[in-house]
């Protein structure tokens, strides 16, 4: 059994600016450097064998808190990146609504179906995380423990993927800056913990 630690990155600069993010590669804030630390000192004495992270700077920041009391180094992959937003990121909610209202309006009226021009569709951010899956369940065949600094739709992508639901259980899932959720990974895949945040006593997002 393949025990996969999920840590969301801390909060970013680009949530205290209120902008739609997607892939844009924004640095952690200060509040979301602290939430690292805090991630960190709770996983400290978990028998991790790898650290791995999506390729993005909030998420790799995160990743290597987590990764420094183990002296592991952090492996960055694209498979767990945060799902593509395509013209709306760096855009606040209502800068995207002015600039593509027809747009908007479909996609808040059925995300599934109407995307943001050049964006992800959910079901690929799926099948992404899959291949992350299946990639580390090749790495770890002896049922260790590893960690991934992830974001809010590689979570939902890695936990559809690994129990095999459908795409529409994408949007079901609520996940905090710095939150901890746990998938065992054997010949049946199981959710073990979600959105876990009793590390970040008083460190919420203002």
């Amino acid at each position: 059994m393949l025990t996969l630690i999920l840590v969301r990155h801390g909060h970013s600069e680009c949530n205290i600016e209120g902008l739609i993010q997607g892939q844009l590669d924004a640095p952690l804030s200060g509040l979301g450097i602290r939430q690292a630390q805090a991630v960190s000192e709770r996983l400290a004495h978990e028998p991790l064998a790898a650290v791995y992270s999506s390729d993005l700077k909030r998420a790799l920041a995160t990743a290597e808190a987590v990764a420094h009391p183990h002296g592991l180094p952090v492996q960055a992959t694209p498979l767990i990146r945060e799902c593509g937003l395509g013209v709306a990121e760096g855009m606040t909610a209502e800068q995207f609504r002015q600039a593509y209202p027809e747009q908007e309006r479909l996609w808040r009226q059925d995300p599934f179906t109407n995307r943001p021009p050049g964006a992800e569709r959910f079901q690929d951010v799926i099948e992404r995380c899959g291949r992350f899956l299946q990639m580390v369940r090749a790495r770890h065949p002896d049922g260790s423990a590893i960690a991934a600094a992830v974001h809010v739709g590689s979570v939902s992508g890695l936990i559809c993927a690994a129990l095999d639901l459908p795409v529409r259980a994408y949007t079901g899932f609520f996940i905090s800056n710095a939150s901890i959720s746990v998938l065992e990974l054997g010949e049946t895949n199981r959710l073990v913990r979600l959105n876990d945040v009793a590390h970040l006593d008083g460190l919420t997002t203002p």
